[in-house]
């Protein structure tokens, strides 16, 4: 089962609109595995980045160079020791540069050493190929980058592929 666009946003609402902090728990494929923590008091940002994140919805294997579907995981790990990280956008876009999808908008906490990810079924092709995230972060102090990444997994006969594609820098804020 896929959340619709709409219901993630009406979560979010729901929970930017509660009195104390509470723990998304979507966990469905297509959905997120949070370890999040819904922030409702606007961020002081001192530091954060606009990040790119290349996804690979299907890649081209064998002789004919069919298309092969691959699963993908963004994966999100707060590198700092002692400050937590807020993921305030995650947005999903296709080939084209179309948005697909808005996984996650507002100010979501991610605890000091922990991470989360977002799953992206197999048989979600809307990305295509060329098929890539775009993550905001911001923190109230210096801290170190988090590792920001995309795990794509698939197979075509008996051959199994995997491999990872790491977040690129497009912006920075503060220092």
């Amino acid at each position: 089962m896929r959340l619709s666009p709409g219901l993630v946003a009406a979560i979010a609402m729901i929970l930017l609109g509660c009195d104390s902090e509470q723990e998304p728990t979507w966990t469905e494929p297509g959905a997120y595995i949070a370890q999040f923590t819904a922030r409702t008091q606007p961020i002081d940002a001192r530091d954060g980045q606009t990040l790119y994140v290349p996804v690979y919805s299907n890649i081209l294997v064998g002789e004919g160079a069919r298309p092969t579907e691959m699963a993908a995981t963004l994966a999100i790990r707060n590198t700092d020791r002692e400050h937590e990280i807020f993921v305030t956008s995650v947005r999903y876009y296709d080939t084209a540069g179309q948005l697909i999808e808005t996984y996650l908008e507002g100010a979501y906490g991610l605890g000091p050493l922990a991470s989360a990810s977002i799953f992206i079924n197999a048989s979600d092709t809307r990305g295509g190929m060329g098929a890539n995230f775009l993550v905001e972060w911001a923190a109230e102090t210096g801290v170190s980058d988090p590792v920001v990444e995309t795990i794509m997994v698939g197979a075509s006969g008996t051959k199994g592929f995997s491999f990872t594609s790491p977040a690129r820098v497009l912006a920075e804020t503060g220092g």
